[in-house]
């Protein structure tokens, strides 16, 4: 995160994500998106690093010294993506599944399927992104000795080895939204059993770095020097970036109250399964009332049929196939039959999704529940 790390709290389906920004690709199947906002943090780069590969290079002139510089931005915006790749890592290796990396101002941010389920979870993926820092600039350290002093190569592995030092202990302060905040929620989480302890105890972490980070700015931005202005307004956008983050991980992470005496499954339609290739008009006269999952040819669950568009559909083009009205199952979708009702309501504040997938222990359908379901529990509205 050189400034946001995993976002652990705010998973969008692929189905209803719309990501503005420059698509790179995909890493290991993880779609990275570039921010507009990321070409901002280059040109920062290339102002402040500028003047010091002027000073650092000798007899190197200001054309080649910008284009190092931006070169640095590059290749800083390079070790943020590895640092966001390591809390992919992470995650995936814990069964948390990844939606998408982004780069933007100042860092990045990597956008999970869902919230941790125990603290070993919420450490092990926070850790991991600074442990990926630490690593980076331990390698470009022990390779500045094999380089020429005072050469470009020399520069940048100076340059790049205490970014990323930098940027690992940044990460590493006991601070919402930052990973040593995660950390820290984890182990007040696990020490104590209440989550929400946690993020209070790292959210207030994250005021002080606030606070710290302000005061610093205004000390730089007092100097008299054109770097000693920047680099204190880069501190007071810090601080506003950790301060707003602190607050939204306050406010996303608030108990969900839940009738006791209503479960998820209690809320769930009952199911029927046909093949993707099945044609609307069929799949209505056999769903009778049932929700209906749409199946590969592996047997997997693909999609999960929406009852009024198919209808509507099958007026006009009784032959077309179900799944063009089929909303895709996305790992955030799929509730489990031992996840706790408050945790799936909290969902709804952030899965822009009608329906829910409810899977037994064997990872069969069980049932599908409606968003609207559980926004009606919430509200204290009950069927009669």
């Amino acid at each position: 995160m050189s400034a946001e790390s995993n976002r652990v709290a705010r998973p969008v389906p692929r189905g209803a994500r719309r990501s503005f920004g420059i698509p790179l690709g995909r890493i290991g199947g993880i779609p990275v998106v570039l921010s507009l906002s990321w070409l901002i943090s280059v040109l920062i780069v290339a102002i402040l690093a500028t003047p010091v590969v002027e000073q650092a290079i000798p007899g190197i002139t200001t054309g080649p010294a910008v284009a190092v510089a931006v070169g640095l931005g590059v290749l800083l915006g390079v070790s943020v993506l590895a640092h966001e790749l390591g809390h992919c890592l992470a995650a995936r290796s814990l069964g948390v599944p990844v939606l998408e990396v982004r780069l933007y101002l100042l860092g990045g941010v990597s956008e999970l399927g869902r919230l941790p389920n125990t603290p070993k979870e919420e450490a092990v993926i926070a850790a991991a992104g600074p442990g990926v820092s630490f690593i980076l600039a331990g390698v470009f350290g022990l390779l500045i000795g094999s380089t020429t002093p005072h050469t470009v190569t020399w520069l940048l592995l100076i340059e790049l080895a205490l970014a990323n030092l930098v940027v690992a202990i940044f990460n590493v302060l006991p601070a919402l939204p930052l990973d040593g905040g995660r950390v820290l929620r984890a182990g007040v989480w696990q020490a104590s059993g209440r989550r929400r302890l946690g993020t209070l105890s790292a959210v207030a972490g994250g005021y002080l770095i606030a606070v710290a980070l302000i005061v610093w700015g205004i000390v730089e931005v007092a100097g008299s020097t054109k770097a000693a202005v920047l680099q204190g307004g880069i501190a007071v956008v810090m601080a506003l970036f950790v301060g707003v983050g602190a607050a939204s991980e306050q406010n996303s992470d608030r108990a969900v109250k839940w009738p006791a005496d209503v479960t998820i499954a209690g809320l769930a339609r009952a199911v029927v399964q046909l093949p993707t290739e099945s044609p609307v008009q069929l799949a209505n006269q056999v769903a009778a009332g049932r929700a209906v999952i749409l199946t590969g040819t592996d047997g997997v669950a693909v999609g999960l049929m929406d009852e009024q568009a198919a209808i509507n559909l099958a007026r006009t083009q009784p032959q077309a196939p179900a799944t063009m009205v089929a909303e895709p199952i996305t790992p955030e979708m799929v509730i489990l039959s031992h996840d706790e009702p408050a945790d799936v309501a909290a969902r709804l504040r952030t899965v822009r999704s009608r329906h829910f997938l409810l899977v037994d222990d064997d990872g069969r359908p069980a049932g599908v529940v409606l968003s609207a379901d559980i926004a009606r529990i919430l509200s204290g509205r009950r069927r009669r």
